[in-house]
């Protein structure tokens, strides 16, 4: 008997998705293409965020051991801030037995040499760490007064300094501004608030108020050679030295200005000895960064600080740790 002749049921015909509209389709898009940009951004902040920490970490700030940190202080003195951060880091950093503040500068402003100064000193008593000077081609006025803070100072044979001193300059246009044909106007509010103004002579008693000032600031300077060199020099000692006059390395040893002469490397060993460091000592240097185009853009500061330092050589400060 033949068995009927099964047939396959009927099945529904299949669709096809139907496409995303348009519009969402575009909305994806869009959305993605936002989404990646933000990523990208976000790991451009953060790859830069790496680049500036690591480019303003010290030089083989990765090495194990003991070390002796390399501190540079170069050109004018007009700020304090970055000599003071880095003595600081070296300072409070357990691998750095010892710091050599390497000095290559003529002095510059009062107060920021007197902060370097107050620093030194207090960092030293609270590490106990030994900081020792070497000097560089000229170490002269602020610059040997932020020397004479640390326990020793190294400099060599042709090093010009000392210039324990203080100064005070500025033009007198008076006569070109008549030849010019201008006449300044000047309204103050005591008889000394414009003294010094480049208008016009001094009166004698503008000059004794100047004076005075420049006295004082100077007894601030010789006060601290006396307490830096305390043991190696008299207070009569450093008065006497203190007429501004520049001196060698060789001139300075003999004065007792300095402790001995040598180049940077000798002071880096003579710091590694009072570290305890034995053998050869291994150094560490700050990583020197310039401000770019996006730190000027994203940092105010560093902005301010280049052109700071323009205004400084048109508007130089008056009253003056330096040595001309």
């Amino acid at each position: 008997m033949n068995e009927p002749e099964m047939t396959a049921p009927d099945t529904p015909p299949v669709r096809q998705a139907a496409s995303a509209p348009p519009s969402r389709r575009g909305r994806g898009v869009f959305w993605g293409l936002l989404g990646g940009c933000l990523l990208l951004f976000v790991g451009f902040t953060v790859l830069a965020s790496l680049m500036a920490v690591v480019g303003n970490r010290p030089q083989q700030w990765w090495s194990i051991g003991p070390r002796v940190a390399v501190v540079p202080l170069e050109g004018e003195i007009f700020e304090s801030r970055q000599t003071i951060e880095r003595l600081r880091d070296y300072l409070n950093d357990g691998s750095v037995r010892a710091v050599v503040v390497r000095i290559n500068s003529p002095g510059g402003a009062v107060v920021p040499a007197q902060e370097i100064f107050s620093e030194i000193r207090k960092l030293r008593k609270e590490s106990g760490k030994p900081i020792v000077a070497s000097l560089d081609s000229v170490a002269a006025s602020g610059g040997y007064y932020v020397a004479a803070a640390c326990d020793q100072i190294v400099a060599n044979p042709g090093s010009i300094t000392g210039s324990i001193g203080v100064i005070v300059q500025w033009f007198n246009l008076e006569e070109l501004l008549g030849w010019a044909r201008l006449e300044p106007q000047t309204i103050t509010s005591g008889s000394m608030k414009d003294a010094g103004s480049p208008f016009r002579e001094l009166t004698s008693d503008e000059r004794a108020y100047l004076q005075s000032i420049v006295t004082q600031l100077h007894g601030q300077f010789v006060r601290a050679v006396i307490e830096g060199r305390e043991g190696k020099l008299t207070a009569p000692e450093v008065e006497r030295l203190a007429d501004g006059r520049v001196f060698t390395g060789e001139q300075a040893l003999e004065l007792r200005l300095v402790d001995q002469l040598g180049t940077l490397q000798d002071a880096i060993e003579l710091a590694a000895r009072e570290g305890g460091i034995r053998g050869t000592p291994r150094t560490i240097y700050p990583r020197e960064r310039t401000p770019g185009l996006l730190d000027l853009l994203a940092n105010g500061e560093a902005a301010k600080a280049l052109l700071g330092k323009v205004r400084q050589r048109v508007e130089q400060t008056r009253f003056l740790y330096r040595w001309y």
